[in-house]
């Protein structure tokens, strides 16, 4: 079958892989002519370390165990000290792995969506881009992230639901992840005020860090690049030294304001020939820390579903992505929900939390 997929990022890149695997004759096609840009890094479950290795890529050198969570009360007492059984990555080793093992020819840079020609019944023909690639396939798939224009134009559904916190990224490198934070996820909450830092280290010598802020409670995190870094340096004199030493170690000049929003699960995921997957078919709030494991998932899945239905014809081609959607939503549900459960705690104006890990199965 000939799959064409429309976003080069993991998603995108994990699907091609798996489908790889089948012998589909599959094509990528991602706007970026350079590195991803986004999240610095990210933290894979064991199951989604299994999904990466199942479609053929091993990171295991190149990322960082995390054994251990621990979460702080401000400048304070640890509120949760507890095993965990994770591994953080810098996103651009994840997808540089992905990518070189795909087959020759597949990922096409610097192409950017327009919209899809259609024929009479409204399935798609050709993949239309901005250079004037027109680019033709039995299936589609969107992998072009949380404000997906394939969903736009083709598989509309629940809007992206208002963005109530806001996250501030950077990476700092060293010739090694200080002692106290190998192995450690670590995060400092300050409950009730709606901010929060967390530290992961992404591989042995650099750490990703984030500032999770309410932006309306913390409108400097808004503020222009320049007026916002001095306000983070100074910020930062408030929260325990690891966190004080990480952030004024790195290179403020990468630093990423990242506007976090999630959606309503639609019933399915596809609308004739053209499927979403990722953060295109269901973004997720940051704090379960699964988009990545998500889209992974995704890409076994479909890839086993084709295996399994093998698409003839418009009808069995329907059935196949219906049952993509019924055996991914309720796993979504629940990650969908406590992502937003965790962001109610965050957000509240009170004192009163409830620590979660920030992993959800």
């Amino acid at each position: 079958m000939r799959i064409a997929i429309i976003g080069g990022s993991t998603a995108g890149l994990a699907t091609a892989l798996r489908l790889q695997l089948s012998g589909h004759d599959v094509s990528v096609w991602e706007r970026r002519a350079g590195a991803p840009t986004g999240g610095l890094g990210l933290l894979l479950t064991p199951s989604a370390g299994r999904g990466i290795e199942r479609i053929g890529v091993d990171i295991g050198a190149r990322a960082h165990p995390i054994e251990q969570c621990e979460i702080l009360e401000g400048n304070g007492p640890t509120i949760l000290s507890v095993p965990m059984e994770a591994a953080g990555v810098e996103r651009e080793v994840l997808v540089d792995a992905l990518s070189s093992h795909l087959q020759p020819g597949t990922l096409h840079s610097g192409s950017s969506f327009v919209d899809f020609e259609t024929d009479e019944r409204g399935h798609a023909r050709a993949a239309l881009f901005g250079d004037g690639t027109r680019v033709e396939a039995d299936l589609f798939i969107g992998a072009d992230g949380v404000r997906s224009r394939v969903r736009r134009r083709h598989v509309p559904g629940p809007p992206l639901a208002p963005v109530r916190t806001v996250e501030l990224v950077g990476m700092c490198r060293g010739d090694r992840v200080p002692e106290s934070m190998r192995g450690r996820f670590f995060k400092s909450i300050r409950p009730g005020e709606g901010i929060a830092v967390g530290l992961v280290p992404a591989s042995d010598n650099s750490v990703i860090w984030y500032v999770q802020c309410d932006p309306g409670r913390w409108p400097q995190a808004l503020l222009a690049m320049e007026e916002r870094r001095r306000w983070l340096l100074s910020e930062v004199r408030r929260w325990p030294a690891v966190v004080e030493e990480t952030i004024c170690g790195s290179d403020l000049a990468g630093l990423h304001l990242w506007r976090t929003t999630d959606r309503d699960l639609p019933a399915g995921f596809h609308r004739t020939n053209v499927l979403l997957v990722g953060d295109a078919a269901h973004p997720l709030l940051t704090f379960t820390s699964q988009g990545t494991g998500s889209a992974i998932e995704d890409a076994l899945a479909i890839g086993d579903i084709l295996d399994d239905h093998g698409p003839a014809g418009a009808d069995a081609m329907d059935r196949a992505l219906r049952e993509f959607a019924r055996l991914r939503r309720p796993v979504l549900r629940r990650r969908l929900q406590m992502g937003r459960r965790m962001q109610r705690e965050f957000l509240r104006p009170s004192r009163r939390f409830m620590p979660e890990v920030p992993v959800c199965a």
